[in-house]
């Protein structure tokens, strides 16, 4: 199945500092296949966007990587200063954001956010009443919002929510497109990891 790139869309990959549980930088921890979990990540974006983002701390890292490397605006403001930076740098209007150490994206699923995403502000997955905000979409009419939660020293990216026009696709329409929910494994500890290496081993054997 070919993927079509999306001229009008850009990828955001968020590659933060250490992980604080598993003590190592996790967007270079390699899986068995010899790819690091940011690779993988881009591998996949690849298909969908013409431009990549990756938004760090620490640029000297990620030099070999075929993406824009961009430093954080304003330091130590976590995931949403994360998401401001993107914006910020980005071309599109329109970008999806996910982060560094979720190695399993669906493009099917990208794809779905985006189509969902057109007259709205943010378009982001909900299972369970909670959302994934590493796995959405958002608009650049977010900035402002962003800008002010950044200013007032508050990052909680669910109440930046709130004020914004706001698309959710519930578990029924991802289960169309992610019955595993791979989307959405992110390897926080040394079990995730496992996981995940059980996974792709398991992807190997079925490609």
């Amino acid at each position: 199945m070919t993927h079509h790139k999306r001229q009008s869309a850009t990828g955001i990959i968020l590659a933060g500092g250490k992980g604080s549980r598993i003590n190592k930088n996790k967007a270079l921890i390699p899986l068995p296949d010899g790819k690091t979990l940011i690779q993988r990540c881009l591998d996949a974006l690849n298909k969908v966007f013409p431009e990549i983002l990756i938004v760090t701390n620490q640029k000297e890292l990620y030099r070999d990587y075929d993406a824009r490397v961009v430093e954080d605006l304003i330091k130590q403001t976590g995931p949403l200063g994360g998401i401001l930076t993107g914006l910020c740098h980005s071309t599109s209007y329109f970008n999806f954001v996910t982060g560094c150490d979720m190695p399993f994206p669906q493009i099917r699923l990208i794809e779905l956010l985006l189509d969902k995403c057109r007259d709205r502000d943010v378009a982001i997955p909900e299972i369970g009443g909670e959302v994934e905000p590493l796995f959405a979409v958002y608009s650049k009419n977010c900035l402002p919002v962003i800008f002010d939660h950044l200013h007032k020293r508050d990052f909680k990216i669910r109440r930046v929510l709130k004020k914004l026009k706001v698309e959710k696709i519930g578990v029924k329409e991802i289960d169309a497109v992610d019955p595993e929910h791979l989307s959405f494994l992110n390897v926080n500890t040394e079990k995730d990891l496992k996981k995940a290496q059980a996974l792709l081993a398991q992807i190997s054997k079925s490609a």
